[in-house]
């Protein structure tokens, strides 16, 4: 077994670190690149429009570049191969459809660095301040090492080794020397890709000299890139040979992690865990706390390393990008760009077909297209209410219409819209050999285009791999084995990724940088899906009025992308009426219905569709998904759900689905968001009286909370664009941004930036409004973490308008669709008793 762990190009060398037979090697390979010319002669190898072409080598990298500069001017002269040299060289040492890879072979440590603080906060772009510690774990053996400048006393943890360098410059040397020597492949850690490693090497460059900070790199090439995130500068650095995979990053792109108020490794550890970060409130300032308590200080590090491990073991996120690097032949750290993962992927499609792909050429963004269709429900409270959702919507469509850059036609349909695909007030006779979209771009169905042939295989891939891993399941229940956990284990991130490479596809045929990017494919997507839903919207009511003998009323009370919702509540009054009826029973009925009726009827309808359509195959395919007995819509896409069954499966007590209501929304105070689903629950199951008595009951336990707790939690950006040195802030300035602007002033004038960090654009804050009169003449402020008592103006937060903003205001929206109050209105009958 051989497998790369990362390839990295220099000049027109390909530099390879990996494993093979188990050991380990690095290689540095001079490599000629193939390209490929039209010919006239008689060749295996073809263009995507079938024309046939040669292969060619012009030399090294350097002489390739140069014969494509070349010829990119010579009309008529066309050259195709990918200039993405790493991923060819891959392509070509691993031609295999699977490279079989040993995640536990790689050698992963996890790293977590503490500087001084005597000059306020560390800022990684002068790295003035003193390395104090580095702790790294590795992940495969546990094994702990920390370096410091002060003795320590050793802990009790086996796993652990503490190394007392005396000073600063001992630490580095002694450290580098480990590193050299026990190199690993990839680094991880929280926010390490923008701080921990860019403030080791800019610190050991400033100190030492550039020659000793490329140690850093096996190969000793050290690339640093500037860039900016939402107004913030930052720094990161590229290290050949080694993969700088942040777990930070990695959890906020995760499909399968939740939105987070705060991304701080505390809060996210507290909600993985259920352990954070070791405390240290007892000391007023970072700078106090390391002077007074070194033991405390060098465990507070260890721990940090110890929660990001353990994050992984949990959530095996590395894991699934190493596979998801390995299904696409990419290294691990593309797999972050959907535009480059997906342009690999298609590369070894095709190349495997003998088919050459295009040289990529610099596309200008059109206007807007239109995006998916969101139906605009009538606020209220629904009985009875059933949901269907399409299955994997875009890949599917791309399959149905052969949507694909070569199978694309010229010309389009003079007429076709949405609306007159709907009425179907067009013929499609004169068209019959050509699959018709909504936007009237036309597609051949001669041939399979390679887009949804790709979409087809990857999508059987993850079926297939899904079986595996349940059958490995099953096996695993009856008799527990290590090789059959790791068999789960490699299914079930196969079919993950293959999950996640499909639905990230239309990010990357929407993207004016993909190499087969072109509008009309694009919107070819989107406008049919917004034909899918709407055309099932209009036949389920057509359905439902038939069988309920109603003429025109609509039963569909919201749609959004791939989903309806049907109310069908006057079916269960019609049949139930003059009947006793159980909610276990209704739900079995409904069950019922569904899977004998509505489900053939909707893919007979999708059948009509496709036909119509003149589609080069049916895929819509639409499954019930929740049955609730009750559902509240307060707008688009802000919805309660009370579910007694999803996809079948039966709950014994019912479980709430919550979708855009302040319950679920990171921006809402946390402790808001638990009494918010309380009263939802009580909206769901008691009266408006219980749900009164609630509202009173929280505003009491609101009063109480620190401002910390009922702050409201924000992104920030933009930062130094608002602030003013004439006014402090410029008109207009955002509320949140406001209060960052006030934070950083008063916490800079009175002195408190060793205990305070300033807020930077890019962080999540928290805010909240003040009462006025205050000694700042503001009625708001933000900060990071802790309230700043310094300030003095805890007295000064309005916890009456924090409660009517973040509590009061949305539970009245969806009382009022309710038709209950917030509070008991006086009556006669109320004043005389």
């Amino acid at each position: 077994m051989r497998f790369y762990t990362n390839v990295f190009q220099i000049g027109n060398y390909i530099l390879v670190r990996g494993y093979e037979d188990g050991k380990h090697f690095s290689d540095r390979t001079q490599f000629h690149p193939t390209f490929y010319v039209p010919t006239k002669k008689k060749s295996k190898w073809k263009t995507l429009d079938n024309v046939a072409v040669e292969p060619v080598k012009p030399g090294t990298i350097k002489e390739c570049r140069e014969f494509i500069d070349k010829y990119s001017q010579v009309n008529g002269f066309n050259i195709y191969g990918n200039e993405r040299y790493v991923h060819q060289y891959i392509s070509e040492k691993y031609p295999e459809d699977e490279i079989k890879f040993d995640v536990s072979k790689i050698d992963l440590i996890t790293i977590d660095i503490e500087v001084s603080a005597e000059s306020g906060f560390p800022d990684v772009f002068n790295c003035a301040e003193e390395i104090l510690l580095i702790t790294i774990q590795n992940y495969n053996t546990k094994e702990i090492i920390t370096w410091g400048t002060r003795p320590y006393t050793t802990n009790n943890k086996k796993n652990h080794r503490y190394i007392d360098c005396h000073n600063e410059e001992g630490l580095i040397n002694i450290f580098l020397e480990w590193w050299e020597q026990h190199t690993p492949e990839v680094i991880t850690g929280w926010n390490c890709e923008l701080y921990d490693i860019p403030y080791l090497v800019g610190r050991v460059d400033r100190l030492m000299g550039e020659k000793v900070a490329k140690k850093f790199s096996p190969w000793g090439i050290v690339r640093k890139n500037e860039f900016t995130i939402a107004g913030r500068q930052n720094i990161s650095y590229e290290l050949a040979g080694i993969s700088v995979i942040d777990y930070l990053d990695l959890y906020k792109k995760s499909p399968a992690t939740p939105n987070q108020e705060s991304y701080k490794l505390d809060h996210i550890a507290s909600q993985e865990l259920g352990q954070k970060k070791l405390d240290h409130s007892e000391y007023d300032t970072f700078r106090d706390f390391y002077t007074k308590n070194w033991q405390k200080f060098v465990d507070y590090n260890i721990v940090d390393v110890e929660l990001v491990d353990r994050l992984e073991d949990k959530l095996k996120l590395i894991d699934l990008c190493c596979t998801r690097a390995y299904d696409a032949k990419v290294n691990f750290s593309d797999i972050a760009y959907q535009v480059r993962t997906w342009d690999a992927i298609i590369y070894n499609y095709l190349k495997k077909q003998n088919i050459v792909i295009p040289q990529k050429e610099r596309n200008q963004k059109d206007e807007k297209y239109a995006g998916a269709y969101v139906k605009e429900p009538k606020p209220g409270v629904y009985d009875w209410v059933v949901s269907f959702d399409l299955n994997s919507l875009y890949p599917h469509l791309i399959m149905q219409y052969n949507i694909s850059p070569e199978t694309l036609l010229d010309k389009k349909h003079p007429s076709a819209t949405v609306d007159k695909l709907l009425n179907q007030d067009i013929t499609f006779e004169m068209y019959k050999d050509y699959a018709v979209c909504a936007n009237g771009a036309m597609f051949r169905k001669d041939k399979k285009g390679f887009l949804p042939e790709l979409m087809e295989k990857m999508y059987n891939e993850r079926v297939i791999f899904k079986k595996r891993m349940l059958k490995a399941k099953q096996a695993y229940e009856k008799t527990p084995t290590k090789d059959l956990e790791k068999e789960i284990a490699r299914c079930n991130n196969v079919q993950m990724a293959k999950k996640i490479a499909l639905n990230s596809a239309y990010g990357a045929i929407g993207n004016q940088y993909f190499r087969y990017y072109k509008l009309a494919n694009a919107e070819a997507i989107t406008l049919s899906g917004q034909v899918s839903i709407r055309w099932i919207e209009n036949k389920m009511n057509r359905k439902m009025n038939s069988i309920l003998k109603t003429e025109d009323k609509d039963y569909v009370i919201a749609s959004d992308t791939d989903s309806i919702y049907l109310h069908m509540g006057p079916l269960v009054e019609a049949v139930y009426k003059g009947r006793e009826k159980t909610t276990e029973g209704v739900v079995a009925f409904l069950n019922k219905v569904c899977e004998k009726q509505l489900e053939p009827y909707i893919e007979s309808s999708y059948q009509e569709l496709a036909d119509y359509v003149n589609a080069y195959d049916q895929k819509m395919i639409m499954k019930r998904e929740n049955i609730a007995d009750r559902g509240i819509w307060t707008a688009k896409k802000r919805y309660i759900l009370n579910v007694w069954d999803s996809e079948g499966v039966r709950y014994e007590k019912a479980k709430l689905k919550i979708m855009g209501i302040e319950a679920i929304k990171t921006s809402t105070p946390a402790p808001c968001r638990v009494m918010i689903k309380d009263a939802l629950k009580l909206m769901m199951t008691a009266t408006e009286d219980d749900v009164i008595d609630f509202i009173e009951s929280s505003r009491t336990e609101f009063s109480n909370l620190p401002p910390e707790e009922i702050a409201f939690p924000r992104s920030v950006s933009d930062v130094n664009k608002w602030k003013s040195n004439a006014t402090m802030y410029e008109k207009g300035c955002p509320i949140h941004v406001r209060g960052a602007i006030l934070y950083n002033h008063w916490t800079k004038q009175k002195k408190l930036q060793n205990k305070y960090p300033a807020i930077q654009s890019g962080e999540k804050i928290k805010f909240c409004y003040l009462k006025t009169p205050n000694w700042m003449h503001e009625n708001v402020i933000s900060f990071i973490g802790d309230f700043p008592k310094e300030l003095d103006l805890e007295k000064s937060v309005d916890y009456e308008l924090q409660f009517n903003k973040s509590f009061l205001e949305p539970i009245k929206t969806i009382l009022d669709c309710i038709g209950w109050d917030i509070e008991r209105k006086n009556t006669l009958e109320s004043f005389f008793s």
